[in-house]
């Protein structure tokens, strides 16, 4: 058995669920004996992490859409120069490398015709 990594309270949550997944896809790619007598280590490796990346790819596109899909939050549309509310009905789309893979998403685009430059609302949070 695996050692066990602390997590995050919210990914603890979810640890019943996504190991009855892991049974069940394994299940799937090796029947309920599982992987037949010598199949070698580093070939059930190479599937595992196949699968987890293409997992996590999912999720963070899943993740990613839906955020961007979700109205902006009070105050964001507006100029940080001017402080001008403005519309923000364009959109950027944005592509970047990230540990977990490839991530993209429309991002909302504004521009101040005060002060003549397009901006990326973005909600600010301590620290950033």
């Amino acid at each position: 058995m695996p050692r066990v990594k602390k997590h995050t309270p919210k990914v603890e949550e979810l640890r019943p669920y996504v190991e009855g997944v892991a049974k069940n896809l394994v299940d799937k790619l090796y029947g309920p004996s599982g992987p037949a007598w010598g199949t070698r280590l580093s070939e059930l490796e190479e599937v595992l992490l196949a699968l987890r990346q293409m997992l996590t790819e999912k999720m963070l596109d899943d993740a990613l859409t839906r955020q961007a899909a979700a109205p902006l939050p009070t105050g964001v549309l507006t100029c940080p120069g001017c402080q001008q509310a403005l519309p923000c009905e364009a959109s950027n789309d944005r592509i970047l490398e990230t540990q977990a893979g490839e991530a993209e998403w429309a991002e909302p685009e504004g521009f101040c015709r005060r002060c003549r430059r397009s901006f990326f609302p973005s909600v600010q949070k301590p620290g950033h």
